[in-house]
């Protein structure tokens, strides 16, 4: 029944305009708020798609990254060089020691989306590209303790094939950060859903050192 609405997500104008108009913006607002970022600081975006809070940043070095050429070609028009980069590829290990240390790394609306595999693999290059004092911050559909119907209605139907409950995405941080924290935020958009907002921070290997 959602395969129609999914497929025109595709489209970076219907995308956007569907995300503000559920209030999902405001989830990634509050992310950004969350940070704290100042200028000059280094910000690699995991899953960046159009990058449509963009403009919410400071004055930062700036690092996106998606797979779809189209969102990256909206980004990019709109936001690039050399105000950023915008990167069609899948973020990893070869761009550790290419780009700057990240005083912050963003994955919002990403894990879900990720096996679990595929989730601690870039956690740990996450967990190794942050700068000293750097953090990581996720947030993901999720199934809650509680949820009402349409709420679960909603994370049963999400795009993501790797909807977690909060104790499973916190487990898969653990194994590359020291301090994990969350919360399931079930106010921020205007439909009821459930949402897991993460926050990583001291590397495993720093803690370790």
């Amino acid at each position: 029944m959602l395969a129609p609405l999914k497929n025109l997500l595709g489209n970076v104008t219907m995308y956007v305009a569907l995300q503000k108009a559920l209030g999902s913006d405001r989830l990634r607002y509050r992310c950004l708020a969350e940070l704290d970022l100042h200028d000059g600081d280094t910000v690699i975006d995991v899953g960046c798609g159009p990058a449509y809070y963009f403009d919410r940043l400071p004055a930062v070095t700036y690092f996106g990254f998606d797979t779809s050429e189209r969102y990256i070609a909206h980004a990019s028009a709109r936001y690039g060089s050399p105000r950023a980069t915008f990167s069609t590829e899948i973020f990893g290990e070869r761009h550790l020691g290419v780009l700057p240390p990240a005083n912050a790394v963003l994955l919002l609306g990403l894990l879900h989306h990720l096996s679990d595999e595929d989730s601690r693999s870039l956690l740990r290059v996450a967990s190794q590209a942050l700068a000293p004092g750097g953090r990581v911050i996720a947030v993901d559909t999720c199934y809650a303790p509680g949820q009402g119907r349409v709420s679960k209605w909603m994370s049963d139907n999400d795009r993501g094939e790797h909807v977690r409950e909060p104790a499973a995405f916190e487990a898969l941080a653990r194994e590359s950060f020291a301090d994990v924290s969350g919360e399931v935020v079930d106010d921020a958009i205007r439909v009821p859903s459930s949402f897991w907002l993460m926050r990583m921070a001291t590397p495993l290997h720093v803690a370790a050192a």
